[in-house]
């Protein structure tokens, strides 16, 4: 061992000049400092050691020579005189004067190495107080430099970081190299703005041949690329300063509504319908949401998170305050309400439940037509959890859609069905070749997600930690779901198909695929005559030019009805109250063409629901 010792002392030797040795000494202990070490320019990073050579004068065989920390607690480092060597020599790592200093920490050409504090004790002798303070001459360090830049919201759309624009705290800002090295071909820095938005990384710039500087690709679905903030820059030479990240919101404020659930309901089963709303501008808005219930749902607060802050018979009422889309860093910071609801008895396999959700539309908001949501969920007895829908659906096994139509929204539900709670959930999403990936905007989830684009047109949402409970434990609990936007590719011909289809992985479990849903762009949309879900309603001629006759098949024929027509994104368009008729016509006077959806209602129930086209 001691050879060893002596070997690493004269290699030292040869790579570095050695700083003054310092000496200790009491009574027959004699201890001299001697610190090694290398540098290497592939880590750009030094290694230091400190050896204590240590004499003992007047030994004897089985003499001890102890190294202890300050306290005595712990012993560094112990050797016996096993040969009655006199004087004794003894050459003593310490490990706790070891240290790594990377380049960037070099100053006046030297790392500097700190140690802890020692004694060597030696039969009666002790030196004590032995401070471990050593340079190692580093004569060609590598070189660091900075990259430093502000993430901010860029609210007058002016490049620049001015006025009444915000800086954004805590945004994770990354550094890649690409490096030209014999033991290294990549390294990686990472940063995070401060109060004011402004960050500055550390970038190694040895065997640098260039370095990409970006934040999180989920940033990419709030605040689009611009020409003055793309999503990676790309550099080759150091320092940087003014790498800004100009977030330009497309609107101040933008208000929008809707529910989720889990797509259908099952008799006498609990279910969670859960309306919220969110604001994908990027001013604050505060106001109230509301949700009407359907007459054959039972509502129970107890057992609902976010309970209704006002009841008022079917309706139920909530305030917000202060939302808006850079809080929780996405467009899924929504006001949330889970609702816990129980079917009547009334309500069997083939019933549909209609409800209807709307806020209150605010000064300044952008888009008033997103702030009402109606929309109705069948009733089976069976079903696959894990789904897909599209919205519009279209018409007919192959979706037709009106070739005006622009925008897809999709929704893809997921419930675990396993016997323990899913601790992450993943869902990909491989967007048709006729959508713009660049469109996408998230509408809603049921929990907290991560999304990302895992390859071109690939999105794929992350719901890290979500501890989705099983059906078995808590089946009302057990669903979540995520809901997008995208915009169809300009001037597709008639007859293109767009399907769409998920993949859902919970934990490491193999991918479960939901069902593919299918649209067509088609000139001649619909049938002659259609039914609505229930068979209580037929509609003549669908599709209407001018007029269309409703014909309720209902044998109360004293009862009256309500007649409310929306369109494709849940808005009302037409009202008719107190219809006392088993039959009665609707005109498309101010009407545009398109699909529109109708829900036709008794005082006790949902007399029927159905779509109707108008060209």
């Amino acid at each position: 061992m001691k050879k060893q010792y002596f070997l690493f002392i004269i290699i030292a030797a040869f790579s570095f000049s050695k700083a003054k040795a310092q000496a200790y000494s009491q009574g027959d202990i004699q201890v001299f400092l001697q610190p090694n070490g290398s540098h290497d320019s592939t880590t750009c990073s030094s290694m230091g050691q400190m050896m204590y050579m240590i004499t003992i004068n007047n030994s004897f065989m089985g003499d001890d020579v102890i190294v202890k920390d300050q306290s005595g607690g712990f012993v560094v480092y112990q050797e016996t005189n096993i040969n009655g060597q006199n004087p004794w020599y003894v050459m003593a790592p310490i490990g706790n004067a070891f240290g790594f200093v990377t380049d960037d920490m070099v100053t006046g050409g030297f790392a500097n190495f700190f140690g802890g504090v020692n004694k060597v004790i030696s039969g009666t002798d002790t030196v004590f107080n032995i401070y471990n303070f050593y340079q190692i001459p580093v004569p060609n360090p590598c070189h660091y430099a900075s990259v430093s830049g502000t993430v901010y919201v860029d609210y007058n759309n002016d490049c620049s970081y001015n006025g009444t624009d915000v800086g954004l705290n805590s945004v994770g800002v990354s550094l890649n190299e690409a490096l030209n090295s014999p033991s290294m071909s990549s390294a990686s820095y990472s940063g995070y703005s401060n109060g004011s938005g402004n960050y500055s990384i550390q970038g190694l710039q040895s065997w640098m041949t260039g370095y990409t500087v970006s934040i999180p690709s989920y940033y990419q679905f709030i605040f689009p690329s611009t020409a003055c903030s793309p999503v990676v820059y790309n550099y080759t030479t150091l320092p940087q300063t003014g790498v800004d990240f100009s977030l330009q919101c497309t609107s101040n404020i933008d208000v929008q509504c809707a529910a989720a659930s889990q797509g259908i309901v099952r008799p006498n089963l609990p279910f969670i319908l859960s309306p919220y709303i969110s604001n994908t501008g990027c001013n604050n808005a505060s106001g109230t949401l509301t949700l009407v219930l359907d007459a054959n749902v039972v509502y129970n607060a107890a057992m609902s998170s976010n309970p209704a802050t006002t009841v008022n018979g079917d309706t139920l009422t909530w305030n917000y305050t202060n939302l808006n889309s850079l809080s929780n860093n996405a467009y899924w910071n929504s006001f949330m309400a889970g609702v816990y609801l129980t079917p009547t008895t009334a309500v069997t396999s083939g019933s549909t439940l209609c409800f209807h959700v709307y806020t209150n539309v605010l000064a300044g908001d952008v888009n008033a037509a997103n702030n009402d949501y109606s929309f109705c969920l069948p009733v089976v007895n069976s079903y696959d959890p894990n789904l897909k829908e599209v919205s519009p659906q279209g018409v007919g096994p192959g979706g037709d859609i009106p070739m005006a139509t622009d925008e897809l929204t999709y929704t893809i539900h997921f419930q675990n069905t396993g016997t323990a709670a899913a601790f992450n959930i993943s869902i990909k999403d491989t967007l048709d070749a006729d959508i713009d990936p660049a469109s996408l905007k998230i509408l809603g989830t049921s929990h907290n997600a991560t999304p990302l684009w895992a390859s071109p047109g690939v999105v794929q949402f992350n719901f890290n930690n979500i501890n989705l409970p099983d059906s078995t434990s808590n089946e009302p609990a057990s669903h979540g779901f995520i809901r997008f936007s995208v915009k169809l590719v300009a001037a597709l011909p008639s007859g293109t198909v767009i399907q769409n289809k998920g993949s859902i992985y919970f934990d490491s479990n193999p991918a479960i695929v939901t069902n593919t849903v299918t649209n067509t762009l088609s000139s001649t949309v619909g049938i002659n005559e259609t039914e609505s879900t229930n068979g209580q309603v037929s509609v003549y001629p669908n599709p209407m030019d001018d007029n269309t006759t409703f014909s309720i098949r209902e044998n109360n024929t004293n009862e009256s009805y309500s007649f409310e027509l929306m369109d494709v994104v849940g808005k009302t368009v037409k009202i008719i109250k107190d219809i006392n008729t088993k039959q009665f016509t609707i005109s498309r006077s101010g009407l545009t063409n398109g699909i529109y959806f109708y829900k036709i209602n008794s005082k006790e129930s949902v007399i029927g629901v159905g779509k109707i086209v108008i060209q």
